[in-house]
């Protein structure tokens, strides 16, 4: 028999179970469907920063930058356990993100450039007060926090006991129906917040007109750092030459997870490219460091997201409608506040009310999946 739901969610990464946890906490009947893990493929593999536009203001992202400014006080507040959920037992790998120059002394001109691009909103720190890895300025503090993502992950899990599911979809209808690993549903609304997933259900809408695209990255990881670093290297150009997020190894140390234009460059390389292309930036940005005695590895994904006829990163959260199917991107992870605010807004508009529970669908309980750093093909090179 068909099981009613108010709501059935699809995906399982930070945007879908934001969502979910408002709708929850309204009162809404829903369950979440994910197709692998919890975590999804892209959420995982982010670099947990919480963005508040400083790094968009770095390449003059004016529109991004401006629309992303108000997310973290939404974060801050859930964090404290006082927001729209309680996320209070999420833990963090850094309080701030420093800008720190990455290449000759033009780079050092660029760093007071970016500084002053973002507007007041980073403080200079002293020599004494640097990250132990770098050794010259000028360095700037951006009060962002860097989120241990699995730990949101779990928060939100927390909020949804219960709720959550594996299985894949199998069948969508306008008006609601889906089959999920051979079990038919229906919900008064279907919201798809499944990234690249998002294509499978535009797919079996029969909808062939360009809603999606995809940006390949290819996050390059390094072990083992004797200390963390979190932040940008600047140069004289918008992207930062490299981002660098640190997360602790048990046997010690610390794997650095690398994007910005090492990623950028890093998806047009094969693998093996990369690498070498990778540990040469570093050797120049760092060039006190021993890079001869770290393992190496990366991980290739898309960023899957809303098309723009230029490519670029859409500017805020974006919902595109079919009949009760709501096909849902945040853009960034920053942005899954103000994707449920779209949500809410829009079952509102259309009379979407909460009614009294059902039984759960005969599926497996999703579980949080994996780092790249933790599922590595590491080499030395």
């Amino acid at each position: 028999m068909t099981q009613n739901y108010d709501i059935i969610i699809f995906g399982g990464g930070i945007a879908g179970l934001f969502i979910a946890s408002r709708l929850q906490r309204a009162g809404y009947n829903l369950i979440l469907i994910e197709k692998d893990r919890l975590g999804g493929t892209q959420t995982l593999a982010s670099q947990g920063m919480l963005h508040g536009g400083q790094k968009y203001a770095l390449g003059g992202g004016g529109n991004h930058a401006t629309s992303i400014a108000a997310m973290p006080a939404r974060w801050e507040a859930c964090f404290a356990g006082q927001g729209e959920i309680d996320l209070s037992a999420v833990k963090f790998l850094s309080a701030g993100q420093v800008m720190f120059p990455a290449g000759s002394f033009f780079s050092s001109l660029s760093v007071i450039a970016a500084a002053h691009a973002v507007r007041g909103r980073v403080q200079r720190l002293q020599r004494g007060g640097y990250p132990a890895v770098l050794q010259r300025g000028p360095v700037y503090e951006m009060q962002e926090k860097v989120l241990e993502t699995k730990s949101l992950i779990a928060a939100l899990a927390q909020n949804l006991k219960g709720r959550i599911f594996r299985g894949e979809v199998q069948e969508i209808a306008p008006d609601g129906r889906v089959v999920v690993s051979g079990i038919p549903l229906q919900a008064k609304a279907v919201i798809f917040t499944a990234g690249a997933g998002n294509e499978t259900a535009l797919s079996l809408l029969q909808i062939k007109e360009q809603h999606t695209q995809r940006r390949p990255l290819r996050q390059i990881m390094v072990k083992s750092l004797p200390q963390a670093l979190y932040g940008h290297g600047i140069v004289g150009q918008p992207k930062p030459r490299v981002t660098v997020t640190s997360h602790p190894l048990s046997t010690g140390g610390y794997v650095w997870y690398l994007g910005g234009n090492v990623a950028e460059e890093g998806a047009k390389l094969s693998a093996a490219e990369a690498l070498a292309f990778a540990k040469k930036e570093m050797q120049d940005i760092f060039p006190h460091l021993d890079w001869e005695q770290k393992e190496w590895a990366s991980w290739l994904g898309d960023r899957a997201e809303p098309f723009d006829a230029e490519g670029q990163l859409p500017p805020g959260p974006y919902i595109q409608q079919r009949g009760k199917v709501l096909i849902a991107w945040p853009t960034k992870l920053t942005f899954a506040p103000a994707l449920a605010d779209q949500v809410f807004a829009l079952l509102q508009e259309r009379g979407v009310s909460p009614s009294p529970s059902t039984a759960s669908p005969l599926l497996d309980e999703a579980e949080i999946g994996h780092y790249p750093w933790e599922e590595a093909q590491w080499q030395r090179i």
